[in-house]
């Protein structure tokens, strides 16, 4: 019969044993993971600007699996200060958003497919509305919902449109809400 020191000297060494994925670094103002393809996800505090978050992707990982990593960004930077400071998210350019995965910027083409022509004009606005009614980041709007908080496409800058005239590309950024 083992003794509960040897019991605890097993326990702790298997426990150090179990992979625990992967770690979020902190450096400042920035909140960096790596993935499974080794490349970096990170958030960005921009310096003066403490309200904005800043989504940068460098991944190759589906988009399901860097939600799961933003998720763990999101559960660091609380540790830190409350998520509910953070009044608005900035995504950058929607094609590089999520490293090479392009399930967001499909879904825009996709769902400005069935809207009227859109005037140019009015194409901002038009990408905004079109974004938000056909909610084409549920997954990620799902996982900051985790955190308690709802995201919303507040304003869109820079729109790109493909050669049939349907938008495809843009600067989005979102309202952060608890």
């Amino acid at each position: 019969m083992l003794k509960w020191p040897v019991i605890l000297v097993l326990g702790l060494i298997i426990f150090l044993a179990i992979p625990k994925g992967p770690e979020v670094i902190v450096d400042r103002q920035k909140y960096s993971i790596i993935g499974s393809d080794k490349k970096e996800l990170q958030f960005i505090i921009p310096r003066n600007e403490e309200h904005i978050l800043q989504l940068r992707s460098a991944s190759t990982l589906p988009l399901k699996e860097q939600l799961s990593l933003i998720d763990k960004l999101l559960t660091r930077i609380n540790k830190d200060r409350p998520l509910e400071s953070f009044k608005r998210l900035s995504l950058g350019r929607l094609v590089e958003a999520f490293g090479t995965d392009r399930t967001i910027s499909d879904r825009l083409v996709a769902a400005a497919r069935s809207f009227p022509p859109i005037q140019f004009n009015k194409l901002n606005n038009a990408v905004r509305d079109i974004a938000n009614n056909k909610m084409i980041y549920a997954e990620l709007k799902e996982v900051f919902a985790g955190h308690g908080l709802t995201i919303k496409v507040s304003m869109v800058e820079k729109v790109l449109v493909n050669k049939d005239r349907l938008p495809y590309d843009g600067q989005f950024w979102f309202s952060i809400n608890p």
